[in-house]
Order: C-alpha cells, then sequence, then structure tokens
C-alpha cells in the first residue's frame, strides 16, 4: 500500500514551518482516501442528474445536480517509488463554475457523453497574507463532455445526451438525456458507489429516499440518494440478509427478482386510515383455493380474486372472483356474486338503473354522476375527458346516419400512424370541405352572436378573421402581429406608427392612404433611431429611392459598363433645364483595361469640384498636401501638355509644345523646369519677381537687365550684371568685392554705425544686425549643411517656435542653453501656458542620460500634499498586471512594463495612454514599507517567544 503512514508530533518548543503542516495535511488527506478506495466502490454516491437548463432562450444547456462521487486512481509514491491505489471525493456543488454546459459546439442526434473528473487548482491569491502566491487549494470536480466515452475509473460517467432538431434550431429536453449507452444491450452509463466489503452483517438498514437534510423541512437539500448496489457485490451467496428484530424501508424499495414473503403482507398510509397497493406497467396474479367447491384440486386452473375483509364471518365481505368454470369475472357480498357484464346485470350490481325504454345504458356514470349521455335532443355529451384506443380517432356523423363518413373526424397522430405522409405526433381535427375555429356569445335576450375566428378550405388554405374565399396558404383579414411579448412585429394594411409606441416594435404595412407604399419600419432599439437591417443581398429588380440618408457599412458596389444605365447615374437636370447630366462609371476601353470616370455633360458652367477638409490623393492613401498624386502628372493634354514626373523624362523632346516639370534624384538631382521649344530652343519665363531665398547656381551666362536684388547665396562660374546690387531696406549703395572662391557682399557703416557683413567667407553664414535690423525670417525651409549655433542665455536667445500655433493665447515652446551659476549651464526644453501643453520624445532606439536624472519634487511646487492609504496603495498594485511587449517601429525586442488602458486611473495620463512611474514607485514604496512594520512585528513576536 505505498508509503509508511507517518504524522506530525507536536511538543513545547518545536519549530514547524510549511512541510510539517503539509505533511499533517497529506497524513489525513491519505487515510481518507484509502479509506474511501478500499470500504466503498468507485461511483456516483449521490445526486449529480442530467437536467435540461437552457430553456427557450438557451436551448443546448444541460445542468448537474449537486452531488458527490468517488473515483479510484494510482498514485505514485517518490520516496519509495511505489504506486498506491486511493480514491478522491468528486464534488459538484451549488455554482460550480463548470455549470451549467453549454453544447451548442455539438450537432443533433449526436452521442454527448458528460462526465465528471477530480480536479484540484490553487486559489485565493493574498499579498498580505500570501506574498502574491495562492493560498488555498481548490478541491473540485471537473465537468467534461465529448463524443467519445471515456474509460478508466479515474472518470464517472454521468450520463449520454443526444440533441434533437426542432424547427431550424437545435433543442436539449429531458426526452433527449440518458442514463444508457446507445448499444442494442442498452448498457448502464452511471455506477453507483456503495460498500466494498464481501459480506454486510448489520442490525438495521435504514435506506432512505432523501437526503437527511431534506427531512427537516423546505429550504433543505432535495438531493435525492443513490440506490443501493446489486446485492451481488454485497455477499458472495447473492442473497441479502437481514436479521433484525424489525427492518424499516422509509423509501422506494426495488427488487427484481422474486419476492418471498413469510408472513402478512401489511399496508399502512399515514394516516392509518386506508391501505392502498399500487402495481405499475404490470400485471398481479392472486390464486387462492375454491372454497365453494371442496372437490376442486390444488394447484391448477382455480378460482381466484380479491376480497375485502369487513369482519362479519364473511357473510359481507366484498368480493371480485374469477371463477374457472364460467370463464368470466364475478363480483358481490359474501356468496352472492354476479356475474360481470352489460345490462340488467352489470345494474343489478349498482342497484340503481340508468336504462330507457329506448336505450340500454344510454349513460356512463362517475362518483360525481353521469360522465358520458345523451341530451333529450339526442346529442353526444361528455363531463369528463374523453380517452380513444384502437386507432385514437374520433369519427364525426356524416350525412348518412347508418355510416360513419371516414372524410372528418379529430384524431391522434404520431409513429406507425402519420397524416399526410408526415409524423404528427398530436391531434389532428380533418374534414372533407375545410372548416371553422370561432367564439360564441350568448347574449341578454337569448340570441346569439357568433364570430370566426379561425377558417380553412379542402385546398389547405387557412384564414384568420371572418370567413371569405381563400386564395393563399395564409389569409389574415386585419393586422397580425407576431413575437408579442418580446419583440413584436405588426403587420398593417394602413400605417400605424407601432414602433414610435414601443422601442421593441417593428411594422409592416401595406398602406394605400397616407404614404401610399409598402412601408418596412425597423425597431429602435439600437438607439440611433428606427433600423431595418438586411443581412443577406438584396436585389432590386425596380427603382431604388431613398427618402433620407443612406449608409453602407461595407462596400456599395454598382453594375460595370459604358451603357446609359451602368455605374452610379446621378438624377438629371437637378437645376432645371435640360441635357444636365453626371456619372460615376468602371469599364473596359480594350481588353482587360479598364477606367473610371467620373463626368457631367451639357455645357462649360457644369463642373466637377473635390471638396475636402484635409488632402486629396491619387495613387496614394496618405496624401501629404491639398493634392498629392503618386506617379507622373500630366495635365493642358489636347493643347499644350505639361508633364510633372519623379525622373527626367525627355519630354520636352517629344514635341516642341511639351514643357516638363521634374524632381529628379537619380541623374540631375534638381528640381527640373523645362519649357516648350516653339521659339527654337527651350525656354522659360518668369515675368515677375523671382526670389530666390537659397543659393543660387547659374551653370551657363546671366544676363541682368535690370536691378537684382539677392536675399541669399549666389553661387555662379560666369557672372555678368549690368546695373548695381541693392540691398533690400538699405539706401546705400555698396560694392562687391570678390574674395578667394567666396563672394562676399558688405557695406560700410552708416552715420557712424558699424558695418555689417552679410556673408563671411563662406564658411558660415553670419547675420550680424545692430538698431536697424531686429530679426530674420525664414518662409521656407532652412537647410543647414554643418552646425546651427543659435544664440545662449536665458532671454529672447536659442530657439523660439512660434507661439499659439494651435490659437488661444499664452501657448509658447522654446530650447535654450544658459548658465545658472558659474559655469554650470542648463539646456532648458520648455512648454508653457496649461496641462494640455506637452513635450514627447519620440525615440524608436530609446532615450538614453549620459548621468542622473531628476523630477521636480518640491515641496514648494505642490498642493494637497497627503500620505497615500496603505489599504488604497494595496488595491492600486493588485490593479497592475506586468506584461512584457515591444514598441512597434522599435529595435529592443522585449520591453518589461505594463498597458496604460488597463492600469488603475490615477497611475496614468488623463486619456489612458502613458503612465506615471513615479506614481508606480510610491505605490510599490507604501506597500513595501507596510510589510517592513509586518516583518517587524513578527521578528518581536520571535524574540520574545525564543527569550521565553
Amino acid at each position: 500500500m505505498g508509503q509508511e503512514l507517518k504524522r506530525m508530533r507536536y511538543f513545547d518548543g518545536l519549530f514547524l514551518n510549511a512541510e510539517d503542516y503539509t505533511l499533517d495535511q497529506d497524513f489525513y488527506l491519505r487515510l481518507q482516501r484509502l479509506h474511501n478506495r478500499y470500504l466503498h466502490t468507485w461511483g456516483i454516491v449521490c445526486g449529480l442528474k442530467i437536467m435540461p437548463s437552457g430553456g427557450q432562450s438557451d436551448p443546448m444547456k444541460v445542468s448537474i445536480a449537486d452531488g458527490l462521487a468517488l473515483n479510484q486512481v494510482s498514485v505514485l509514491d517518490k520516496s519509495t517509488g511505489k504506486t498506491e491505489s486511493i480514491s478522491q471525493e468528486i464534488l459538484i456543488y451549488d455554482g460550480h463554475p463548470d455549470n451549467p454546459v453549454n453544447l451548442s459546439e455539438y450537432n443533433a442526434n449526436e452521442n454527448i457523453y458528460i462526465w465528471v473528473s477530480y480536479e484540484e487548482t490553487e486559489a485565493g491569491r493574498n499579498i498580505e497574507r500570501g506574498q502574491g502566491q495562492e493560498i488555498h487549494i481548490w478541491e473540485r470536480g471537473r465537468i467534461s463532455h465529448g463524443l467519445q466515452k471515456p474509460e478508466g475509473t479515474d472518470t464517472i460517467i454521468l450520463g449520454r445526451v443526444v440533441p434533437r432538431k426542432e424547427g431550424s434550431g437545435i433543442v436539449i429536453d429531458s426526452a433527449c438525456i440518458f442514463d444508457y449507452d446507445s448499444d442494442a444491450a442498452r448498457t448502464p452509463l452511471r455506477t453507483y458507489a456503495g460498500a466494498a466489503g464481501k459480506k454486510l452483517v448489520t442490525e438495521k438498514l435504514v435506506i432512505p429516499a432523501r437526503s437527511e437534510d431534506s427531512m427537516d423541512g423546505p429550504g433543505r437539500s432535495e438531493a435525492v440518494l443513490a440506490a443501493m448496489p446489486s446485492l451481488y457485490t454485497l455477499q458472495e451467496g447473492k442473497v441479502l440478509e437481514i436479521k433484525a428484530p424489525e427492518t424499516r424501508f422509509t423509501g422506494a424499495m426495488s427488487v427484481t427478482g422474486a419476492l418471498t414473503l413469510e408472513g402478512e403482507l401489511i399496508l399502512k398510509s399515514k394516516d392509518k386510515s386506508q391501505s392502498e397497493m399500487r402495481i405499475m406497467n404490470s400485471f398481479v396474479e392472486v390464486n387462492s383455493p375454491n372454497t365453494d367447491d371442496p372437490d376442486y384440486v390444488f394447484p391448477g386452473p382455480r378460482d381466484g380474486g380479491l376480497e375485502v375483509y369487513r369482519g362479519d364471518g364473511g357473510i359481507h365481505d366484498a368480493r371480485i372472483v374469477w371463477v374457472e368454470a364460467e370463464q368470466c369475472f364475478k363480483a358481490g357480498l359474501g356468496s352472492d356474486l354476479k356475474k360481470i357484464a352489460y345490462g340488467n346485470e352489470w345494474d343489478s350490481l349498482t342497484q340503481h338503473s340508468f336504462a330507457d325504454s329506448l336505450h340500454l345504458h344510454s349513460r356512463l356514470s362517475s362518483p360525481g354522476g353521469a360522465s358520458f349521455s345523451f341530451t333529450g335532443a339526442g346529442r353526444l355529451y361528455s363531463d369528463a375527458d374523453l380517452a380513444l384506443k384502437e386507432d385514437s380517432t374520433l369519427w364525426l356523423k356524416g350525412t348518412n346516419p347508418d355510416t360513419i363518413d371516414s372524410s372528418q373526424g379529430l384524431g391522434w397522430f404520431g409513429a406507425g400512424k402519420p397524416f399526410a405522409a408526415a409524423e404528427v405526433d398530436g391531434p389532428v381535427l380533418f374534414g372533407g370541405s375545410g372548416g371553422v375555429l370561432g367564439t360564441r356569445t350568448v347574449n341578454g335576450d337569448g340570441s346569439r352572436t357568433d364570430k370566426q375566428v379561425l377558417s380553412w378550405n379542402k385546398n389547405g388554405y387557412v384564414g384568420v378573421g371572418p370567413q371569405r374565399n381563400l386564395e393563399d396558404s395564409l389569409d389574415v383579414d386585419g393586422s397580425v402581429r407576431m413575437l408579442s411579448g418580446r419583440n413584436p412585429i405588426r403587420f398593417t394594411s394602413a400605417w400605424t406608427g407601432f414602433p414610435d409606441n414601443r422601442m421593441n416594435g417593428a411594422e409592416i404595412s401595406n398602406d394605400i392612404t397616407d404614404h401610399k407604399a409598402l412601408m418596412i419600419v425597423g425597431n429602435s432599439s439600437a438607439g440611433q433611431g428606427r433600423k431595418v437591417a438586411v443581412w443577406d443581398r438584396l436585389d432590386v429588380n425596380g427603382f431604388l429611392y431613398v427618402n433620407g440618408r443612406m449608409q453602407a457599412s461595407q462596400e456599395i458596389i454598382p453594375s460595370t459598363g459604358n451603357g446609359e444605365h451602368n455605374g452610379i447615374i446621378f438624377p438629371a437636370n437637378p437645376g432645371g433645364g435640360s441635357g444636365d447630366l453626371a456619372w460615376i462609371k468602371y469599364y473596359p476601353r480594350t481588353g482587360e483595361d479598364c477606367t473610371l470616370e467620373i463626368g457631367t455633360s451639357n455645357d462649360r458652367a457644369d463642373h466637377i469640384s473635390l471638396n475636402a477638409s484635409g488632402n486629396v490623393g491619387i495613387g496614394t492613401l496618405n496624401p501629404a498636401d491639398k493634392l498629392d498624386v503618386a506617379g507622373e502628372l500630366r495635365i493642358l493634354s489636347g493643347q499644350n501638355p505639361v508633364r510633372f514626373t519623379s525622373r527626367w523624362s525627355g519630354f520636352t523632346g517629344q514635341s516642341a509644345n511639351y514643357a516638363e516639370i521634374s524632381n529628379d534624384t537619380a541623374s540631375y538631382n534638381s528640381l527640373m523646369i523645362a519649357g516648350n521649344g516653339k521659339s527654337g530652343s527651350r525656354r522659360v519665363s518668369i515675368w515677375d519677381n523671382l526670389d530666390v531665398n537659397g543659393s543660387l547656381q547659374v551653370n551657363g551666362g546671366a544676363v541682368i537687365k535690370g536691378d537684382l536684388e539677392i536675399k541669399g547665396n549666389i553661387k555662379t562660374e560666369v557672372f555678368n550684371f549690368g546695373g548695381r546690387f541693392k540691398k533690400l531696406d538699405v539706401a546705400e549703395e555698396f560694392a562687391a568685392v570678390v574674395r578667394c572662391a567666396d563672394f562676399y557682399i558688405g557695406y560700410p557703416g552708416r552715420r557712424g554705425a558699424p558695418g555689417r557683413a552679410l556673408v563671411d567667407n563662406g564658411s558660415h553664414l553670419v547675420l550680424n544686425y545692430g538698431n536697424d535690423w531686429q530679426y530674420a525670417s525664414v518662409h521656407s525651409s532652412l537647410e543647414v549643411r554643418n552646425a546651427l549655433i543659435p544664440s545662449a542665455g536665458s532671454g529672447n536667445n536659442g530657439i523660439i517656435f512660434p507661439s499659439d500655433p494651435g490659437g488661444g493665447s499664452g501657448d509658447s515652446a522654446w530650447i535654450k542653453y544658459y548658465p545658472t551659476s558659474g559655469e554650470n549651464c542648463v539646456l532648458d526644453i520648455g512648454v508653457s501656458n496649461d496641462a494640455g501643453d506637452r513635450i514627447y520624445l519620440h525615440a524608436s532606439g530609446g532615450v538614453y542620460a549620459n548621468g542622473s536624472m531628476y523630477w521636480w519634487s518640491s515641496r514648494e511646487l505642490k498642493d494637497n500634499i497627503a500620505d497615500i492609504p496603505v489599504r488604497e496603495a494595496k488595491q492600486l498594485l493588485e490593479g497592475l498586471n506586468p506584461v512584457s511587449f515591444q514598441y512597434k517601429g522599435g529595435t529592443k525586442q522585449r520591453t518589461l512594463g505594463f498597458i496604460a488602458e488597463e492600469v488603475p486611473a490615477v497611475l496614468a495620463d488623463p486619456e489612458q495612454r502613458a503612465i506615471s512611474g513615479m506614481d508606480i514607485i510610491a505605490v510599490l514604496t507604501s506597500v513595501l514599507k507596510d510589510q517592513q512594520k509586518a516583518m517587524a512585528r513578527m521578528q518581536h513576536q520571535i524574540d520574545t517567544l525564543q527569550g521565553a
């Protein structure tokens, strides 16, 4: 039996750890499981019945009743290497996480087995008591299901479920649940646990029909105990031997073999005033000697019957006796027995005569009076339920009173008896030419008012309302409401506004009065107004008119082709007149080459306008400008075309009236503007001022016929000028000096002011402005090929961005570098105004600091300072779920951290998109300090115990 039994020995001064407590738990747990294994058989102890639970809302769910089962498994003892057979408790309780069981993944008519097995799992994770680990072991059963029946004693099979089709769906009800297998032998699936000994000896055996809890009154457990195991497992002799002064069976007892009683069989009811014995679905055989015939030989064919003893020596005992000699039953008192038959003999038994002169036994009576009889008008009536046998059909009288018209009647049809070649499994009312169901009201004057509710004809057409000529399978004269009490749909012949009065109501109306249309109006439960959804293909072979907005959650697919009615055709002449059209078409030109055509027609006053609040893209999904063309662009085709290219294509060489603007980065690495050659050579003319804010490089001759205003550098191999240089905003003329390879422009001082240099020998650009020029503006991109050296200082120095780019006032941003004290300097990157202004650092490879990083934390900068409650800190820490991840576009393969949307709100920014590391450090510090206090208290207690 595996390892030896060893438990803890406790005494004063003994130091214990978790392993010692686990040893004691294992000791008693092992004893319990050995007890289960060798004193009980494996199987169901109580409960664990399979029951349907989903109802109409979820018909594929079943529930497992609370209960207990025992398995039988072999476990390995790691210390000895031996296996040990034990039995574990499998408990299914109220609120079990596997209950109810959803079987919606299966199909109809599949054999689904449901079983339970033993499972234990760690639970109750506790930061304070368990250092973040689970502090409980949860022993519970696992409910499983599948199409393959499990084998072995480690799983307990509860039963078999076979879903059935009902209409267009699949359901599970009580008729779909079986305790036996699908084989021909109907092998039982439920195995019950019981005593494991070979012989059961007891002075008193009590088998309650319900658990002890259910006997104490309402509200207790109603779990039914499992039946006793087979008697063959109790004793080798296959006999249940009970030797006791009194054996009491308080519940139901099932005996599969012969039951022999040596003594009287006494039946007592609870009130001791009435005795009843019920035999269900079986025969009762009563044999007795014939005391009236002393020569009768026993056994053999003989008389027998039932007798009610009345205590007067048998003179007035009530008897029902089979008389073998007459081959009939007789009944009566004492020896005055009458044949049980029809007619006067039967009437004499009851001492009443219900027969009239015309019909014998025209009534059948019951303790409550006449149950089946005829009226004075000769009509048959019954005050009791009518049960039919044989073919289960109630035939109605036809036109011939002597025959039965088999074309009309009320019948019950089902398996083996189809109606109209269908398994109806229920009642059918049928007739030769149709019928009516209606209501009748008796008025105060004795007259009656009949209303037809439902009618049908010989063609099988059904009508609701007043009877008339039926022309369809279902003809309803009036409004129809379906799904009442849930989500009703009303069918009307005039719009009633039903969806306006009920949020979950819908209406289909064939209105010919106001709207004059077939109206389909949906419900308004979606919170978006009334809504009708078509989930499959909708074909409209006529004209589709939408009087309101039309929204498509997926693509809209018009027809293709270049015909008159293909594509999207807008209504003609929206502004009056004639001939005005607009269209969007998609059609093949030649072969598989296709064109998407957007057009308008009639005259030059009809336009196409693209109005976009953002940008418009051609060939790109992310346009970066108002018009972004990803590819070559040609305009003025058919006249004097200009082509825009991303690489010089020599378009101007194809025709003298062609021009090209090319942003070439392959050969010339330049924005190229090439004019047409109509003048004999290609030519580009600028008829207004030309402002060059960067370098101007002239590879050929430059002829200047007027004044040349220069704001940037001029680099040229040949420089010809016939006028003079003029500096903007400076009246004095200045001389141009060429020094080395640089072009130097300067002018002497004016009225005592120092001279100003604009370009200094080509090494770098110096804008040395005095009082005359306050600042320099760069209106386009500024390219700095070497270092950009802004001014230093904490005033209006450094890099100052334009203020208030989003409107408003007071918003500014800067990058400054200035000394704080002595030679200590600060690089100041800042934004100002309110909490909505932020600084974002975007670095796919990370941000590095060669030195310490500090957060402003002075008390002078803070308000509402308060300690963090320990309980709040623990709750916040409990809400943190550390994860690993990789930033999109980042270079680091694995980063540890948190998800901002999942952390408590106080630890994230207002948009829940970023987290604050300082806040998380504060939470960890608070929890850690509390744990240190707890450890200090524990250490103090340990020191005190050791000192004692």
